[in-house]
Order: C-alpha cells, then sequence, then structure tokens
C-alpha cells in the first residue's frame, strides 16, 4: 500500500510537469499563431488603413501605411498595389509628380508582367497625356495593350492611345488605332464609337471625304442594328447626308453565319474567356493540348464552337483538326474579322507545331497581319521571327503578298506588309525598303519614297535600283538637282569620286551601317589624298587638305560606334601629327569626347576649332547641333546668327538656322 502511494505521488509529479511543459508549448504555439495571423493580415489591414487615411486627407500617413506593406512583403501582390497607390497619391493629391513617377516605375521594374504592371503603365500614360507629353502617353499606352491583351484595362489603353495620337495631331495614326480598337470588339458599342471617331478625323482632319464617307457607310451597315449604338448611327447618317452619299441598309446580325456565331460569343464570352494563361480547347483532336493565350479575347474552341452551332466542327481520327480551324480561319480573314481569324490561325499553329506537321507559311504571314489589325504589333512581329527561324520562305512570302498588293494596286496594304519584315533578314533590306519606295511613289509620297530611298542604299549601297530610284525622286519631285547629280553619277560610275564616298558614307553613317560608313570615308580620305599628292596648285591643295582631315575625322567616328575606341583615337593622334596645325584637328577631338560623355570636353575643342579658322562652318554647325541636343535653342541661334551676320551667303549655316527656327515655330 506504501508502495502504491509512493508510485501515484511519482506519477502525479511527472503529470504535473508534463501539464506544465504542455501548458508552455501550448501558450508557444498560440503566440505563433496569433503572430502568424498578425502578419498575414498587415498587408489587407494596412491598405484598408491606407484607403481610410486618404479619405481623410492624411496624405502623409497613408504614404506610411502602403510603404510599411512594401519593406514587410516587398515583391508581392500586396506591397505591388501599395506602391501603385503611393503613386497615385504622389501625382493624383499631393502634386509629386516625380515622386509618382518613381513609384509607378519601381512597380514595372519589380514585376513587369503583373496586373498592377499593367495598372502602373496606364497611370503613367493618364499622366503624361494630362501634362501633354504625347510621346511619352503613347509609349506607355502602348505597352498596356500589347502586353496585356488579356485586361479590360488594355481596351481602355487603346481608346487612350487613339487620343493620345490624336492629340498630338497624328491623326493617321489616331484612324489606325480607332480601327485597331474596332476589330477587337467587333459588333460592340464601344467599336461603332471607336469607328465614328475614324470618319470624323478622316473628314474634319485629313480632309479626306472620300475615306470618311466609306467609314460612315461600313458604320451604319455593320452597327446599324446593334444595341447601344444608336447614337454613333444617326451622327454618321447626318454626315453621309452632308456628304451628298448614300446611306446603306443596316445588317441583321443575325442573317448569316458569321453574324449568328458572333452573337453567341458576345452571349457567352465572360464565361469562356481563358483563365490562367491558358486555354484548353473542348473541340476534338488533341483534347489535352496545353495552348497559351492567344491574346485575341477570345478562345479558338469559342469560335469554332459558335460558328458551327451547338454541335461544333471537329476534325477527323487523323489529328487534323486544325486543317479544320485554317479553313474557317481563311473565312474570318476574308470577312475582315482578324479577332476570331486571329484565335484559330494561333491554335492551328500550335496543334500543326506540336504534331510535328510543315504548315504553309502564309498562314504565319495572316496570323502577323491578325496581330497587327488588333494593334498588337509586337506579338505580330514576334510570330514572324519565330516563323522566319523554322521556315526560311516565309520572308520571302511575306515579300511576295507584298508585291500582289502592289499589283492590285492596294498600296498602303503593301506597304504595311513589307514593313513587317524589316530586319528579319539584313539581306533582304535593301530590296524591301525599295519595294516600299515603290508603293509611296504611287501615293504621292516623295518624302517618304526618298526615305525608305536612303535606307535601301544605307543597307546595300551597291543597290543600283535603289540609287537611280534616289536620283529620280531627289531630281523630280523634290528638286534637289545638286543632290541627284551625286547619286546619278554614283549609278553611271563616273564623276568626283571624293563626293560619291562622302555622300555614301554620309548616308550609311545616319541610318547606324558603321562597317560601311567607316569604309566610305576612308575611301573618300584615300581618293582626296590621291589628288592631293599630284596637286600643284596651292588653292587646290588646301581644299584637298581639308578634305583629307574631315573624311578621316568622319571615319573615326564611325569606328568609335563599332566599339573601337582606341583605334579611333589612334586615327585622330596619327592625323594630327601629319597635319598639327589642321583647324580641324580640335573639332575631331571633340567629336571623340562627345562621342565618349564628355560634353565640357568637346564644346572646349569645338571653340577651339572654330577660333583657329572662324570661317570653317563644321565645327559651328557641331557645336550648334550640340546646343540643340541640350535644349539650348537660342544659344544655337545665336552662335548661327553671329556668323552668317560675317559669312551672309554660306549655305550650310543658313540652311541650318532655318530648319531650327521652323521647327521652334511649329
Amino acid at each position: 500500500m506504501k508502495f502504491s502511494a509512493q508510485l501515484a505521488t511519482k506519477m502525479y509529479d511527472r503529470w504535473q510537469k508534463r501539464a506544465v511543459k504542455s501548458m508552455k508549448y501550448c501558450s508557444l504555439v498560440a503566440v505563433i499563431l496569433v503572430a502568424l495571423v498578425q502578419i498575414s493580415c498587415v498587408p489587407g489591414s494596412a491598405l484598408r488603413t491606407g484607403e481610410k487615411l486618404v479619405a481623410e486627407k492624411d496624405y502623409p500617413g497613408a504614404i506610411a501605411a502602403y510603404q510599411s506593406i512594401v519593406d514587410a512583403k516587398p515583391g508581392t501582390p500586396e506591397a505591388l498595389q501599395a506602391q501603385v497607390a503611393i503613386g497615385k497619391l504622389f501625382i493624383d493629391r499631393m502634386d509629386q509628380p516625380a515622386e509618382g513617377i518613381k513609384a509607378y516605375e519601381a512597380v514595372i521594374a519589380a514585376a513587369p508582367e503583373s496586373d498592377e504592371a499593367a495598372e502602373a503603365s496606364y497611370e503613367l500614360g493618364m499622366h503624361y497625356y494630362r501634362q501633354k507629353d504625347f510621346k511619352a502617353s503613347q509609349t506607355q499606352f502602348d505597352a498596356v495593350v500589347n502586353n496585356f491583351p488579356q485586361l479590360e484595362l488594355s481596351h481602355n489603353a487603346q481608346l487612350m492611345l487613339a487620343k493620345s495620337f490624336e492629340e498630338a495631331n497624328d491623326f493617321e495614326q489616331a484612324v489606325e488605332v480607332f480601327d485597331n480598337f474596332a476589330n477587337r470588339n467587333p459588333r460592340s458599342e464601344r467599336a461603332a464609337l471607336a469607328i465614328a471617331n475614324k470618319g470624323r478625323i478622316q473628314r474634319q482632319h485629313l480632309k479626306n471625304e472620300e475615306e470618311a464617307k466609306r467609314t460612315y457607310q461600313s458604320l451604319v451597315k455593320r452597327y446599324g442594328k446593334v444595341e447601344g449604338a444608336e447614337k454613333e448611327i444617326e451622327k454618321a447618317k447626318e454626315e453621309l447626308t452632308d456628304l451628298k452619299a448614300s446611306i446603306p441598309e443596316a445588317d441583321d446580325p443575325l442573317a448569316t453565319q458569321y453574324g449568328r456565331a458572333l452573337a453567341r460569343q458576345e452571349a457567352t464570352r465572360e464565361r469562356d474567356r481563358p483563365r490562367g494563361g491558358v486555354e484548353r480547347s473542348r473541340a476534338m483532336g488533341n483534347v489535352d493540348l496545353q495552348i497559351a493565350d492567344s491574346g485575341f479575347g477570345v478562345s479558338a474552341s469559342e469560335v469554332m464552337r459558335n460558328f458551327g452551332g451547338q454541335g461544333g466542327i471537329a476534325g477527323d481520327d487523323q489529328g487534323s483538326y486544325y486543317d479544320a480551324e485554317l479553313m474557317i480561319a481563311n473565312f474570318f480573314y476574308g470577312d475582315e474579322s482578324y479577332r476570331d481569324a486571329g484565335a484559330l490561325y494561333f491554335d492551328a499553329i500550335a496543334r500543326a507545331e506540336a504534331a510535328k506537321v510543315k504548315i504553309d507559311p502564309y498562314t504565319y504571314l495572316k496570323l502577323s497581319i491578325c496581330y497587327r489589325k488588333l494593334g498588337m504589333h509586337k506579338r505580330a512581329r514576334e510570330v514572324l521571327k519565330k516563323a522566319a527561324r523554322r521556315d526560311g520562305g516565309v520572308i520571302q512570302a511575306v515579300i511576295d503578298t507584298g508585291r500582289n498588293h502592289y499589283t492590285s494596286e492596294s498600296y498602303e496594304r503593301a506597304i504595311e506588309t513589307y514593313t513587317s519584315v524589316l530586319g528579319m533578314a539584313k539581306s533582304k533590306d535593301s530590296e524591301i525598303y525599295w519595294l516600299l519606295s515603290l508603293a509611296h511613289k504611287k501615293l504621292g509620297e516623295p518624302e517618304k519614297e526618298r526615305e525608305v530611298l536612303e535606307q535601301s542604299v544605307a543597307a546595300n549601297t551597291q543597290n543600283l535600283d535603289a540609287l537611280q530610284s534616289l536620283a529620280e525622286v531627289l531630281h523630280y519631285r523634290l528638286k534637289d538637282r545638286k543632290a541627284a547629280a551625286i547619286f546619278q553619277d554614283l549609278v553611271d560610275q563616273k564623276g568626283d569620286s571624293y563626293i560619291g564616298s562622302k555622300t555614301l558614307g554620309d548616308l550609311t553613317y545616319k541610318y547606324g551601317n558603321y562597317v560601311q560608313s567607316r569604309a566610305k570615308y576612308r575611301a573618300a580620305a584615300r581618293t582626296a589624298k590621291r589628288l592631293l599628292d599630284k596637286s600643284e596648285s596651292e588653292v587646290e591643295k588646301q581644299k584637298l587638305r581639308n578634305q583629307v582631315v574631315y573624311a578621316t575625322i568622319l571615319a573615326t567616328r564611325a569606328t568609335y560606334h563599332l566599339k573601337k575606341l582606341e583605334d579611333a583615337q589612334k586615327m585622330i593622334d596619327e592625323l594630327a601629327a601629319a597635319y598639327p596645325e589642321h583647324a580641324l584637328i580640335p573639332y575631331g577631338r571633340g567629336e571623340l569626347a562627345l562621342l565618349d560623355g564628355d560634353a565640357e570636353t568637346a564644346i572646349a575643342e569645338f571653340k577651339a576649332s572654330i577660333e583657329k579658322n572662324p570661317l570653317s562652318d563644321i565645327p559651328l554647325i557641331a557645336l550648334g547641333e550640340y546646343y540643340i541636343s541640350q535644349g539650348f535653342n537660342d544659344d544655337a541661334i545665336a552662335l548661327w546668327e553671329g556668323y552668317l551676320a560675317k559669312n551672309q551667303y554660306n549655305q550650310n549655316v543658313r540652311r541650318s538656322l532655318n530648319k531650327l527656327k521652323g521647327a521652334d515655330g511649329e
């Protein structure tokens, strides 16, 4: 009995110790759980606190609340939301735009593919739009359109992009973007509004009544029975009456198979929208295949099912479902229904590639065009680049398509097609630029014709077709007969080879072909040096020395751009040793200093060159252009006007001055 009592006492002591340990453990667990709950609630709580403080107009307090989230959980969705809120506060409420911009840019840098990054880009676009910095606003809105097509925000951004182009008086771009928006949102009232804006700009700003008439007629025909578009339709009818144009009958959306398909799509669009970045086809044909979101805002399976009725359209047992998709995609493409066509092309290509089946290269081109028609030019280019890597025939297929458009007098479509593959195959660029010039010539656009011909020559200085065409546009349409003669001599391989080589050097340098630029400048310098060695006239010798030094300096600039700073410096040093007293040597050192980011030295060297030879316009123009690059237009004007007061017949300086004053006047 005594033993049992002792045993009981020991058991009680053990139990008590365990209980105390258990209580301590439970208390610790409780503390940890409370802490975890508190930690998990901090972001949401702080966000709500921030919102409350904003409502109370305690903006510094709200900033502090939001910043606590950023500091506690950097990189999380809550932190990104807080940073967006900080950006809005700084810009919209506290008039500290620099801080707001910094907050938005931090979001974009931290999580460039997040929804918060889309919102930050949109808000930046709105800020720049309100500040009338339309170029910056266009960059931000375009980023939302191209990088986040799955978000509703991208549609709003596209409308703002169009408005930004209009406010910047870039009316052709505004028309194109309004058209892109309508293609993304077929049969919607917002599409009708976009097309109405397109017609308004064509008539009021572009003064193209024929195009405006066609736009308004299309609006009435396609959207006349679309609910919510009544206001735009009435306005379009008024415009057509004023234009003395016929008013077409409105299409019945349900009268055609395509119209019924669209109606079914709009009825089920939200329910069937792809989630999580991928779509899974509910139709036949490799049903387990996971296909990335196409960005068209509608799934291929939805288009197929609605087109074929409730039963959909299926492929056969051999896995040729993509053939059916391509057939129907071509139907939509021909009807200019680029959203649905694009969704089908995207899906068909993915299925064919998964099956390792080669697909018609024109399919890639059509998919690219669908993207461009919706304003997603980045995806359009990615499609062609990817296709070109897989199939070398894709680039040629695009060029051939452009030629077909040109032959059928669809010059705008030819330009659009050619432009889509520029830069994808360097060996083809010169030919493509030349083909572009033919289309611009037909459209009566001599300045654009000249520009693309310059680019054609810059890409291949041996392209005689481009050289001949450039000589012709300069002579006949732009009336610059002096420049035209230089290019004609290059075609005929005669005339002053110094000026010919230097002109080609200038052209290739302008468009970034530094290898050719250096070669042409060196050729010009060699020609001048050869003539210098033979000359007996002091006047001629002075002219030729100037040519040797100037062409060599220009060659050093091109050398610098080829990442060969030491070689460029060596060239200047050797030139200085050969012509130690020449006034352009300081100018050459100034050019290299400017390229290397040393503006102070560059300015000093330009001024030293001017002092050595006050009559030389080369360093004077270079210094003026530097002033302009920094926004010091008044300094450039004073510099050039002072020179012209003593040298009134110098046409180089006068052209630079007139160009600057013209830009200031605008």
